[in-house]
């Protein structure tokens, strides 16, 4: 995508992610619809509305006022919490500021470009409007300036810092650029982004700009023979066009370069071919007035770098402010570029849709432009009633649409656009854009998945997963693993999870509404349990067999090693559903269940899962062993073998499972039976093993009891004394394998402690582990003490995670049954991700394909951050307000105060400064001032007002490193 002559400058430019709030339109689909419908959205304000807005009536009884502007909705609603920034700063901020920011956050989501990982330098080019906030607002209340400062006014509000404050809220680490052009800002921000990325400033680009104006709720005062309407309509390239009318919007494009898009699978919505800037200088009858020359030169200039014919352009979003001169200029300078051509272009211009929005103007019909050829349609000219002489002439290469029609073009010639935008002052700007190439990529075949869903905040998720489930009902001909994708590796992930494995897009809908909430730890430590025998099923790793190559590479290998051992393939058992009812037999089934948990085990590590720890239960912990590197699959699969033929030689016995604790069980014991209890699984979950008989008559004492109890489908006493001659044959098998140590913590179900990594098992352990009860209940607390456990049953039940539960001290812990002989496994995996460990989720998708899917932006938790005027709070409030904790701020010292009494109350005053500061409800004695999202410079002005306050010398060095209101508290009564 680079022209023939090599030069790099030359570059195609990819527009990957866009993002925009307009008049009527809260997103870009309603944007979108709005155009092809030709609908104006400029709002027309009645007198009740506008008085209660505060306008004069004197004003509203002035011929010369016009109730007319494009409005933006919900300007004064913020989601700071979500970026970091406490509530006073928020308060004190621009809002031109906190739209392009949150708008910056949507444009990168919509491309699947906020993730975990950086992007590479992502450069940032954005202006803004007037600040109507600052005037009107800010610097009307000085007892805000003088608690704030002047310093923190200007970080909040100058526009020097606007598109710095982006790329520090975001994390992006490319030039960040502020641009002031006039009415051309944002589209001159967009033609310094391309530049950057062809000069390798940048690898990503955000460009963009926003204007609000202030009051929303108002109209303006025309002027005979100025720009403005005189009824409050915009009609560009209307004979009848006598003015345009202000709008205030926001809109931000996400540029990649062309090949590097093309490499990395970005979904393309169009292309920037070519783009030119310019000034009028002095040519021209007056500072604000357009020139031709200017506006020719910029066109010509913007075709050349794009190496295009301006014949091949099939819609051209002109500047269009629909003043005669404005209007007249413009076609003059386009006819003397484009020539004749018949019709051949289609113009158009969104400010007959919206008004004009200055500073956001360029992008909003750059949007536009490259909806248009996203979508192949091109929308009309809006509230067109006679079009302007220049455009009846045959020979004009324009006409103008009334309706949207398809956009055709002959076959082999793509579709094009051109998008102009000339600032008050005099600097142009055009770009021309090409239809992204068509996506030679199959259709995506439906496959079950995992849709992943997470917000900062629990109230977040639930509104983000249901904007998805929306829009998933209202799309179902997205694949499934085209959306699973996109959730899973092109969005930013947050504390606060859902996810829902399902087999198609329909399913992901109705599962997201009311799925299960989880709260992601911090740098988890993931705790692997291995079931015993009991656990098995026929088929149990058939369909990570068929789906996993390296998991089927581990059942392979180990079948092979095992069936000299055990005269059969494991593969009839684990894979083929056990043909010959197999699966109960001891010698086979546990090597057959260790061989799965093993292969299980690592295939996890495949997918990015590192356990901390490996507890096995009974015959697990070998599977533990091999997992941990203790022991080579060859001897992990010889010993348990014997164990299993050494188990099923034993004499028979049988084993009962007692819902009762340990002290009642052993109180049922007491006499001349030879009964065992062989595990402790729960608090009230016993096993006991022994002779049959003994059995049946422990059986009628507990009936008498009251005791609660099942036997078990196993004819032998597995840990118990009846083991003891398996045991000591076991042994000595055992010392034929070389020890090795560890490499990973082994929570031994024999002591229920820790065998650390790097050392050996006592000798004669696997003897002792055979004949001893399974502690499972102690290795569970010890596993549930490590903090940040999440706990993995890495079998084919889920037994082990259904006992932990009952465990007092575990029922904290996530847990999570991985269950694959259900086909559950993708479900276990959403759950995983959903307690905090990250997954390799290309490793989970084992290849299948998939790309990027057109996904909705995450929404923002709405809240008010608007600064009333100084006589706006004085006003009585017409509905009583919620009642307020009452903060002292100088409690008079009692005559015979305690030093405690001194500390608090200082702790207090500090607290309310801080507040005051950060706008927070609640401060702490020991809140951290930077978690709290204070900043050096706020630091440095709190530490001031303290001692200001207190009249005490506070040092900041000394403080910085406990910045608490009781440390700051001891240092002043210290000082």
């Amino acid at each position: 995508m680079t022209d023939d002559s090599g030069d790099g400058l030359r570059q195609d430019i990819a527009i990957v992610g866009m993002a925009g709030r307009f008049p009527g339109a809260a997103d870009l689909d309603e944007y979108w619809n709005g155009l092809l419908a030709g609908r104006v959205a400029v709002a027309r304000l009645s007198r009740e509305e506008l008085l209660a807005a505060g306008v004069p009536a004197a004003d509203l009884d002035d011929p010369a006022y016009v109730p007319a502007r494009g409005l933006l909705a919900g300007t004064d609603l913020f989601d700071a919490g979500f970026f970091g920034i406490p509530p006073r700063e928020a308060d004190l901020m621009d809002p031109q500021h906190r739209l392009l920011l949150e708008t910056a956050w949507q444009a990168l989501e919509s491309g699947g470009l906020i993730t975990d990982r950086p992007p590479g330098r992502v450069g940032v080019f954005a202006g803004s409007g007037f600040n109507y906030y600052l005037q009107q607002q800010v610097l009307a209340d000085p007892e805000l300036l003088a608690e704030q400062g002047l310093l923190s006014v200007v970080l909040a509000n100058e526009k020097d810092h606007l598109a710095a404050r982006i790329a520090y809220r975001l994390g992006l680490n490319g030039p960040a650029i502020g641009v002031q052009t006039a009415c051309s800002t944002s589209l001159v921000a967009v033609h310094l982004a391309c530049q950057s990325l062809r000069t390798g400033d940048s690898d990503l680009a955000l460009a963009g700009g926003v204007d609000l104006e202030l009051p929303q709720r108002a109209g303006y005062r025309y002027e005979p023979k100025g720009i403005m309407s005189p009824d409050g309509a915009c009609r560009p390239f209307d004979a009848a066009a006598n003015g345009t009318v202000p709008g205030s919007g926001v809109g931000m494009v996400v540029l990649k370069r062309a090949a590097d898009a093309r490499r990395d699978g970005d979904r393309v919505l169009a292309l920037i071919s070519g783009s030119a800037v310019n000034n009028d200088g002095a040519a021209k009858v007056g500072y604000t007035a357009p020139g031709v020359a200017g506006q020719v030169d910029v066109l010509a200039r913007a075709y050349a770098a794009a190496r295009v014919d301006p014949s091949t352009i099939g819609y051209l979003e002109a500047h269009g402010t629909a003043t005669e001169v404005g209007d007249a200029i413009e076609l003059a300078a386009l006819r003397e570029v484009f020539g004749d051509g018949r019709g051949a272009c289609s113009l158009g211009s969104v400010k007959a849709n919206i008004g004009h929005l200055s500073a956001a103007a360029g992008v909003a019909g750059l949007i536009k432009a490259a909806l248009a050829l996203h979508h192949r349609r091109i929308p009309p000219l809006a509230g067109l009633d006679r079009p302007r002489v220049e455009l009846t002439d045959p020979g004009s290469p324009f006409t103008v649409d009334t309706v949207a029609r398809e956009w055709t073009v002959p076959a082999g010639r793509p579709r094009r656009a051109a998008v102009s935008s000339f600032g008050l002052g005099g600097t142009n700007v055009h770009v021309v854009l090409t239809e992204a190439p068509a996506d030679p990529a199959p259709p995506t075949p439906t496959a079950p998945d995992v849709v992943l869903v997470s917000a900062p905040t629990e109230p977040a998720l639930r509104s983000a997963a249901e904007r998805l489930a929306r829009h998933l009902t209202d799309h179902p001909g997205l694949p499934l693993p085209d959306v699973a994708l996109t959730t899973q590796r092109h969005r930013r992930h947050f504390a606060h999870r859902i996810a829902v494995a399902v087999p198609d897009t329909a399913e992901a809908a109705r599962a997201l509404t009311g799925a299960p909430v989880r709260t992601a730890l911090r740098r988890p430590e993931v705790v692997f349990l291995l079931p015993g025998q009991g656990a098995e099923a026929p088929g149990m790793a058939a369909w990570a067999y068929r789906r996993y190559p390296s998991f089927a590479a581990d059942i392979d290998r180990g079948s092979e090693l095992a069936r000299p051992l055990l005269g059969m393939d494991l593969r009839d058992l684990l894979v083929d559903r056990d043909p010959q009812g197999l699966i109960h037999r001891t010698d086979l089934t546990q090597p057959a269940l260790v061989l799965h948990e093993y292969a299980l085990g690592r295939l996890l590590g495949t997918f990015g899962v590192r356990p901390a720890a490996l507890l096995g239960h009974s015959v697990g912990e070998y599977a533990a062993a091999g997992l941990a590197g203790e022991l080579g699959p060859a001897d992990m699969l010889r010993l348990v073998a014997e164990r299993g033929a050494l188990m099923r030689r034993a004499p028979e016995g049988g084993m009962l499972v007692v819902l009762a604790a340990p002290a009642a069980v052993r109180a049922e014991l007491a006499g001349p039976d030879e009964l065992d209890i062989a595990a402790v699984n729960a608090p009230e979950v016993v096993v006991v093993s022994g002779p049959a008989a003994a059995l049946t008559r422990l059986r009628a004492r507990l009936d008498t009891a009251g005791i609660q109890h099942r036997l078990l489908p196993t004819e032998r006493a597995f840990h118990s004394r009846m083991m003891a001659g398996a045991a000591a044959a076991l042994d000595a098998v055992a010392a034929t394998v070389e020890a090795k140590p560890g490499e990973i913590d082994v929570i031994s179900t024999v002591s229920g402690r820790v065998l650390p990594a790097g050392g050996l098992r006592p000798a004669g352990y696997w003897a002792e582990q055979l004949r001893s009860p399974v502690r499972y209940q102690d290795a569970v607390v010890t596993a549930a003490s490590r903090g940040r456990a999440v706990l993995v049953e890495v079998g084919p039940g889920s037994g082990l995670i259904g006992s932990a539960r009952q465990i007092p001290e575990a029922r904290q812990a996530p847990a999570v049954a991985l269950q694959p002989r259900r086909g559950d496994l993708l479900s276990g995996l959403g759950a995983l991700w959903a307690s905090g460990v990250e997954l390799d989720w290309a490793a989970v998708r084992a290849g299948a394909p998939a790309v990027r899917a057109p996904l909705p932006a995450r929404p923002f938790a709405a809240e008010r951050h608007w600064l009333d005027t100084p006589a706006a709070r004085d006003a009585p409030a017409p509905v009583a307000p919620a009642p307020v904790a009452p903060v002292p701020v100088a409690d008079p010292a009692p005559v015979a105060a305690s030093a405690a009494d001194d500390e608090e109350r200082t702790v207090r005053q500090i607290a309310e400064i801080w507040r005051s500061l950060l706008g927070v409800p609640t401060v702490g004695a020991d809140s951290d001032f930077f978690t709290l999202g204070g900043e050096s410079l706020l630091f440095i002005r709190m530490i001031a007002q303290v001692q200001r306050r207190f009249g005490v010398p506070v040092r900041i060095a000394e403080l910085a490193d406990a910045p608490t209101p009781r440390a700051i508290a001891a240092h002043v009564i210290g000082g």
